[in-house]
């Protein structure tokens, strides 16, 4: 079956790789802000696709992975909302489960519906490491804005 004209479909943006040069994330612990540049939704779509990448030398638990959080910038002028830790994690976004015995570069990628609080939201990125193992310095994450409208 053909997609009709005006029918709702999905317009995807140019995909950004937020790697800033991430270091190391302990096992049951928070990335840091200057792990990834912070990225700002410029087109205020309402949904992303978010792949996260990383590598570990020892293998991931079983059922584990990642937490991703956001932390919304500029908010109240040029205040920010609190850092996420365990206590107050923030605005979650998602798992993202890695298979258990791999110690290659893993991805994992789903959709979300972006938290947007005002017209270009710009938003730092955390994970939070639940995989029982260290993961290495180097992963990242990759957002590509998801929009929907009138197929022509």
């Amino acid at each position: 079956m053909a997609i009709g004209t005006d029918a709702a479909v999905e317009f995807f943006g140019t995909q950004d790789d937020l790697d800033s040069t991430s270091a190391l994330v302990a096992s049951a612990g928070f990335s840091i802000a200057t792990d990834l540049v912070t990225w700002t939704n410029d087109d205020d779509a309402p949904a992303a696709a978010i792949t996260v990448e990383l590598t570990m030398n020892v293998a991931a638990a079983d059922n584990s992975g990642v937490n991703l959080f956001f932390r919304a910038l500029d908010v109240e002028g040029t205040n920010d909302d609190s850092v996420p830790e365990l206590e107050y994690p923030h605005t979650f976004v998602g798992f993202f489960p890695v298979l258990n015995g791999i110690t290659t570069i893993q991805r994992s990628t789903k959709r979300v519906v972006l938290p947007n609080y005002k017209t270009s939201s710009v938003w730092e990125v955390y994970i939070q490491n639940l995989t029982k193992q260290q993961i290495d310095a180097g992963w990242t994450v990759f957002v590509t804005p998801i929009t929907i409208g009138p197929h022509a």
